[in-house]
């Protein structure tokens, strides 16, 4: 970023955790992590839930880490979002749709002290827009943001070629559009922010999320050295 780095170690941005191994769960305590937080909707939790969210983790007097569900987006906008001509306007949807969860989601970032672990079900899109945003929020130029987002595609290839393989052929190309993670829908997300709210601040202000939240996730994101 301008005039300094982002900081290693305080947000981590993954999958869904359903599967995660009891040596998975030991390594993210060893690594730091104390909250994970959930974005998938509802009905997603219920059908595959968070192996944090158990009632024997949620009965340890002495948690190594606390399991927040904050759905991004919840079930009756992901209807909504169905009816979407492509990626983008889903992105711009969740914004428009779900900005008391944005502030929700980015104001106990803020508040938590330690590692954060936010997830979704695949680890593209919500949790995309989630680092994309964090990002801005440290001062990090637009370049680099859709350069991050754009790693997307390569870190989950493997993924991609298996869902792929499970699609009808009627599906197929829609399903290849909606899996990429092009760069320019990064920036047009936040060029649309910039337009309509002065950026990411000002949406998450608007949203209902505290200066002082703000303030206090871009220190815990940047760093000097």
């Amino acid at each position: 970023r301008p005039g300094g780095l982002t900081r290693s170690g305080v947000l981590v941005r993954s999958d869904n955790l359903h599967s995660l191994t009891a040596a998975g769960q030991e390594a993210m305590a060893a690594y730091g992590v104390t909250k994970v937080i959930d974005l998938r909707s509802e009905s997603e939790v219920a059908t595959s839930p968070s192996p944090f969210a158990t009632a024997e983790a949620a009965a340890s007097p002495a948690p190594a880490l606390t399991y927040t569900h904050l759905p991004l987006i919840d079930d009756g906008t992901m209807l909504r979002m169905a009816e979407a001509s492509d990626m983008f306007e889903r992105y711009l949807m969740m914004l428009e749709y779900r900005p008391a969860a944005f502030s929700e989601i980015f104001s106990t970032l803020a508040r938590t002290e330690g590692t954060v672990v936010f997830h979704c079900f695949a680890g593209k899109d919500r949790t995309g827009m989630v680092a994309a945003m964090s990002l801005a929020i440290a001062g990090v130029g637009v370049a680099s943001i859709a350069d991050d987002y754009a790693e997307t595609d390569s870190q989950m290839a493997a993924r991609y070629k298996e869902w792929l393989a499970a699609a009808p052929p009627e599906h197929l190309q829609a399903m290849r559009d909606d899996l990429r993670c092009p760069p320019e829908r990064i920036v047009g997300v936040l060029e649309h922010m910039d337009k309509r709210w002065g950026g990411v601040e000002g949406y998450l202000v608007a949203a209902g999320m505290p200066l002082s939240d703000i303030s206090n996730l871009r220190s815990k994101l940047i760093t000097n050295q």
